[in-house]
């Protein structure tokens, strides 16, 4: 176990390059225990030898770790080199299938359609199994490396991420014994691209968070269980709701 440290603005400009060049690979373990480049947050300590098998056990992980914070003191800009040292902590974990692009590493707020807070891996692990525990498997089921298209769609829109009744519903509707069924993640077609009889797509997680938008405008679904929302779904997600 090691003490739980905070980049400072000197360590995050040091990782932005490094990330940006890959210069020198030395320079990450240096930077993880750098005194000129980090802040220790007094009696909190974290296991770096741990290992996850998904983004969900990250995200239950980091909350233990973090169980003496609010939430959205944690999500606050202030914080912002505490998810960086953390992606930095399991930074071999988050890129064994290849780095990615910064955002995934470090928080970034400006990006060229909005923020992109909700790309950094263990910020956003942390933020959904706060609000949904096991729930937000319906986002965090993949490995540590793999972030998604799905959870690209349901983390970037607060209106959804934050939103208790939609994942208890999609929960209730497309995982079974801990994995999500076949088909819910599937991306619908086009109408104009769409052959008569083909059903594809219709009634997966995309469909339901439009399906939940409307449903917004009459009802406070975050307050909504999953047997009052599957009401007044459309009949297309009947397929999933009927499956065992």
């Amino acid at each position: 176990m090691i003490n739980l440290r905070v980049l400072n603005s000197d360590g995050i400009t040091k990782l932005t390059y490094w990330l940006e060049s890959e210069s020198n690979p030395q320079l990450l373990k240096i930077l993880l225990h750098d005194d000129s480049c980090t802040e220790i947050l007094d009696n909190f300590l974290i296991d770096e030898t741990k290992q996850f098998d998904s983004r969900l056990h990250f995200g239950q992980y980091l909350n233990d770790v973090l169980s003496g914070f609010d939430l959205h003191q944690l999500l606050s800009s202030k914080y912002d080199g505490l998810w960086a040292w953390i992606s930095l902590l399991y930074f071999d974990q988050l890129t064994s299938k290849g780095i990615r692009r910064k955002e995934h590493y470090i928080v970034v707020r400006k990006g060229s359609a909005g923020s992109l807070a909700y790309r950094n891996a263990p910020r956003t692990s942390y933020e959904l199994y706060n609000i949904h525990r096991e729930n937000s498997r319906i986002c965090l089921s993949g490995q540590m490396s793999t972030f998604g298209d799905l959870t690209e769609q349901l983390a970037s829109r607060q209106s959804i991420s934050h939103n208790r009744g939609f994942f208890n519903t999609a929960s209730d509707l497309y995982i079974r014994n801990g994995k999500l069924v076949s088909g819910a993640s599937s991306k619908p077609k086009a109408l104009k691209l769409r052959q008569p009889g083909d059903r594809s797509g219709l009634g997966s997680v995309r469909r339901l968070a439009l399906a939940l938008q409307r449903l917004d405008l009459t009802y406070d679904t975050d307050s909504m269980g999953p047997i009052e929302i599957k009401q007044v779904l459309p009949k297309e997600f009947n397929k999933f709701s009927s499956s065992d």
